[in-house]
């Protein structure tokens, strides 16, 4: 009995590998550092590592230092970073967490700084630094005046004072549907016409300047926001193509369906030309929605002249059409 036992407790055994080494849990490299000067300040941004340089989530955030160094061109090596001097460090972060840090200038105008972000693990042990970003300090850029809005027809209008030394801007817009500012448009002159919006919906915007500093971007810092609550206040254009056919006991009018999205419908107006000085009377009670009307109110030998009002879903009313002119028999 005992030997069976033994023998049941040899065959369950299994065969016992190498021990596995000790994770090192060394953060891999940083490989998406940008730099951008914002008026006074470096804006530096970069993705914190989501693994190890062995593949596995980091067990610890050790922590991080951005360093920087002046150079006089782009060539820079990470050998060279030796030299560098610390510009912040970092404690607090998650892995994979975007980061954010904004840096007093590191220099004078007209020089070039080499920017790179190293992380470490708890004992200190570090892959190498990021990918190595060099930027020339400029001088900063003033800040754009709060955008004035106008409201037009079919788009707001944005205007702003222009910025000196500026090669062009950048807008920004805040919605409800999209309530974090995000980049709408780039252009050069200090004017932008924003054609996607909706009436009745708030928007906020505000204005960046830019301008090329060697190889990278220099921007100013954010204008005041301007906000706005559109109202529509503009007629439709005025119906086109009426017509008018008499007969014995009426008067058929037609014209063309008014091409605005936001058209409701139409008003009918006649006008009894052979009375002086007589004023038009609408003629329908309530709002057209088809581009035709029959007035059955003539008298035989008249002449009449009829016009067409287009109306919107505001009730903004446009212009009187051109006029069509009959006579009853």
């Amino acid at each position: 009995m005992g030997a069976a036992l033994l023998l049941l407790a040899c065959l369950g055994c299994g065969a016992v590998g190498d021990p596995m080494p000790p994770l090192v849990n060394i953060p891999a490299r940083v490989t998406d550092l940008g730099v951008v000067q914002r008026g006074q300040r470096l804006l530096v941004r970069w993705t914190a590592p989501a693994l190890t340089t062995e593949g596995f989530p980091p067990k610890d955030s050790g922590g991080a230092v951005i360093v920087g160094l002046e150079v006089e061109g782009d060539g820079v090596d990470e050998a060279a970073l030796a030299r560098a001097r610390e510009l912040e460090s970092i404690e607090e972060f998650d892995a994979g967490e975007r980061l954010e840090r904004r840096l007093l200038l590191p220099a004078q105008p007209g020089r070039r700084v080499a920017l790179a972000v190293r992380h470490s693990n708890w004992r200190g042990r570090a892959e190498g630094y990021s990918n190595i970003v060099v930027v020339e300090i400029g001088p900063p850029l003033a800040t754009p005046t709060r955008p004035a809005i106008t409201t037009t027809a079919t788009a707001l209008v944005l205007e702003w004072q222009p910025a000196l030394e500026a090669a062009g801007y950048r807008v920004y817009r805040s919605a409800p549907e999209a309530p974090a500012f995000r980049l709408l448009a780039e252009m050069e002159a200090a004017r932008f016409a924003d054609t996607a919006f909706r009436w009745e919906v708030p928007y906020s915007y505000f204005v960046r300047a830019f301008r090329k500093a060697g190889a990278g971007v220099a921007e100013s810092e954010d204008s005041p926001v301007a906000a706005i609550l559109p109202q529509d206040v503009f007629p439709p254009a005025p119906p086109a193509g009426l017509q008018a056919v008499a007969s014995e006991t009426t008067v058929d009018l037609s014209w063309n369906l008014s091409p605005e999205p936001d058209a409701a419908g139409y008003h009918v107006y006649r006008q009894d030309g052979s009375e002086a000085a007589n004023a038009p009377l609408r003629l329908n009670p309530e709002l057209l929605a088809a581009p035709g009307y029959t007035d059955r109110e003539i008298r035989s030998g008249r002449r009449y002249a009829y016009t067409v009002a287009a109306v919107d879903q505001k009730g903004n009313q446009s212009r009187p059409s051109e006029p069509a002119t009959v006579t009853a028999p």
